[in-house]
């Protein structure tokens, strides 16, 4: 007997930083008894298509998404796009102009390991990421295949991370501009893990910026974390969302269909798709 799960609003699949291909990602979530899931790729809708296509042959619902990044004062937030048209012009240009940003940002990462003495090529993190958005989670995986490191994590504790030696910040925009971008898409804007991002005290601009929801249920918040999303999501009128950021990488929590979210977020971002198309 399959375990049913929750929905799973938070997914990486191989058009950016995961492991499993859309198609695979709706066959997974599928057998996890996740009845609906959103691919939430970085900078990139590259997937949505074929998950689009996958899921129509499934009992998965599956929700047009992206995640992208954008900077405050040196802090670093992530912003979820549900329910975006996948095929909007504006919106694929900023993309493919913030994926652009992304490949030099990882030519400049493989120089600062190679100087270090980490043999590490371009042309291999490239071939990687196979034409999707590439990410440090790519120079990762080749770091932990090539014996530099002994796990993705590891890779990102010793080398990669904020803190670590061979960091290299990438620019960011606005959270006004990125919110903008979704809401022209017809999307619904949702902050990310806001546990990880350490950022409550933007919410309110966010939340007068357009900001529709916020992701309580995260793989990495705990339910102390948890119940003070959702008290900042009652008081402040926002969706609660949530996923597992599921990459098919070794890393504790990644598991798809582990977040324990809600099914009314089902249609309440529907809801809220319909104001925003409505009101663009």
């Amino acid at each position: 007997m399959i375990a049913m799960a929750g929905p799973d609003l938070h997914i990486h699949s191989t058009a950016s930083d995961g492991v499993l291909t859309p198609t695979a990602t709706v066959a997974q979530a599928a057998r996890a008894g996740c009845p609906a899931i959103a691919i939430t790729d970085h900078d990139t809708v590259g997937g949505v298509a074929e998950a689009l296509a996958a899921a129509a042959h499934s009992a998965v619902t599956f929700i047009p998404a992206v995640e992208l990044s954008a900077g405050v004062d040196g802090r670093d937030l992530h912003i979820l796009g549900y329910h975006i048209d996948h095929t909007d012009p504006t919106l694929l240009a900023h993309l493919e102009r913030l994926r652009g940003v992304r490949r030099q940002r990882a030519g400049r990462i493989v120089i600062s390991l190679n100087d270090a003495g980490i043999e590490v090529s371009l042309d291999d993190v490239l071939r990687l990421a196979d034409g999707g958005s590439v990410g440090r989670a790519h120079i990762a995986q080749l770091l932990v295949a090539s014996g530099n490191a002994a796990s993705v994590e590891d890779a990102f504790r010793r080398l990669l991370g904020r803190s670590a030696p061979h960091y290299v910040p990438k620019p960011l925009c606005s959270p006004a501009e990125v919110i903008g971008w979704i809401r022209h898409a017809g999307g619904v804007p949702v902050i990310a893990h806001p546990g990880l991002s350490n950022v409550d005290d933007l919410i309110p601009d966010l939340v007068r910026t357009g900001l529709l929801g916020i992701e309580a249920y995260h793989s990495t918040h705990d339910p102390g974390t948890v119940g003070r999303y959702l008290l900042i999501a009652r008081e402040s009128d926002l969706i609660v969302t949530g996923g597992s950021d599921f990459h098919g990488l070794d890393r504790d929590g990644d598991r798809l269909g582990s977040a324990d979210v809600p099914i009314d977020v089902i249609d309440r971002l529907a809801a809220a798709h319909e104001q925003v198309r409505a009101g663009r």
